[in-house]
């Protein structure tokens, strides 16, 4: 068969609010899919908020539309919204929207036309659903005098005010005027540049990473599990500090290197082990309330964990002195290793004898 012709594709036309200006200004529910709906929504749009840059978008995609169907190519129109608070919740309402249109209308692509870099970030999100033939991006002009100026200037003010970057705009420079104010009572003006740095990094690790939306998500999955990770994870820092310090204390650098390996694994293992005992703890208790059958990981996890905590030890010794006897290290692993394995069998087949059993008679009986 040959390559799909231009107009045997069908496409559609996408423009997506990410705030959800759309639905809350109109009452509208979202998605809005066809043209009259679309236009309909998009000229009562204008009326209450004509300032709104998504309504450029949307008569934009409108226009694009028009032109497709003029050139006789099979097409679809279709408004996406996200949520007022922005985010994962957002972001998880438009993939079910694009879900819901693309069971209605069988796309082979979609043409996105967007009003700025913010409605851009969901072009993977919605590359992973369908292909992105082409993105139309909508500038408006603006006359330039001084009352426009500022006239413009209140707008994106008053733009700050909303969720999705509020917390940014305004939520981020509040910390770090009331961090200031607290280091000049406390005579720490000093450090004033430093808590800044360390707030500015702070926030853009957690918006680059997307940290805030993973926690939110593993709070909504879990909160048990999300709570023992967040404590593990402290204890396990914890206990790399107190290590590294012990050793440092204990060891002069670079002459005693093995002592100070030694000491770092001697002074770190313990707490090491008790936040992976909080950690696993966490998921013990999910797994039990969730009735899964495969809550034996975590019990040979914990028995594992005692073996290497003692075969940490012994790895200690034997860093720091290489003639130490090797008999208990090796004599732990093994038994560490043939304990868990054996946990492992008696775990994994367990549950396929009472299988195995239960339908036995029913074996008979058709025989």
């Amino acid at each position: 068969m040959g390559a799909m012709s231009k107009r045997d594709k069908r496409i559609l036309v996408l423009s997506v609010d990410k705030d959800n200006d759309v639905g809350r200004v109109t009452g509208v529910s979202t998605p809005i899919i066809g043209r009259d709906k679309v236009s309909s929504i998009a000229t009562l749009f204008a009326i209450k908020s004509p300032e709104d840059s998504d309504t450029n978008s949307i008569f934009a995609a409108i226009n694009t539309f028009d032109s497709l169907v003029e050139e006789g190519i099979t097409c679809e129109i279709a408004v996406l919204a996200g949520s007022e608070e922005g985010g994962f919740k957002g972001d998880l309402k438009i993939a079910a929207e694009l879900d819901y249109v693309l069971k209605n209308f069988k796309a082979d692509g979609a043409l996105f036309v967007s009003d700025g870099a913010s409605d851009e970030q969901l072009i993977p999100a919605i590359q992973s659903k369908i292909p992105i033939i082409s993105v139309k991006r909508v500038f408006v002009q603006q006359q330039k005098s001084v009352e426009e100026t500022y006239v413009l200037l209140y707008r994106y003010i008053k733009k700050l005010g909303e969720p999705e970057y509020s917390k940014i705009a305004l939520g981020v420079p509040g910390i770090i005027i009331l961090a200031t104010i607290a280091l000049y009572f406390a005579n720490l003006l000093n450090y004033a540049v430093l808590s800044l740095g360390i707030i500015v990094s702070v926030v853009l690790i957690v918006k680059g990473f997307n940290v805030d939306s993973s926690v939110k998500s593993a709070w909504s999955e879990s909160p048990i599990r999300l709570i023992t990770t967040i404590i593990g994870l402290i204890i396990a820092i914890v206990a790399v500090y107190r290590g590294l310090s012990l050793a440092i204390l204990g060891a002069s650098l670079p002459d005693e290197v093995a002592r100070f390996v030694s000491l770092v694994l001697e002074n770190m293992i313990d707490l090491l082990v008790i936040g992976v005992v909080i950690f696993l703890a966490g998921k013990m208790v999910v797994k039990y309330l969730e009735e899964s059958p495969k809550l034996w990981h975590e019990i040979v996890a914990l028995v594992a964990l005692v073996f290497i905590r003692q075969i940490v030890l012994d790895a200690a010794i034997i860093v720091a002195n290489p003639a130490a006897n090797l008999i208990p290290f090796i004599l732990t692993a093994a038994v560490g290793a043939g304990v868990c394995a054996v946990l492992v069998i008696i775990f994994t087949l367990t549950p396929r004898f009472k299988k195995t059993r239960s339908t036995a008679p029913s074996k008979k009986q058709t025989g």
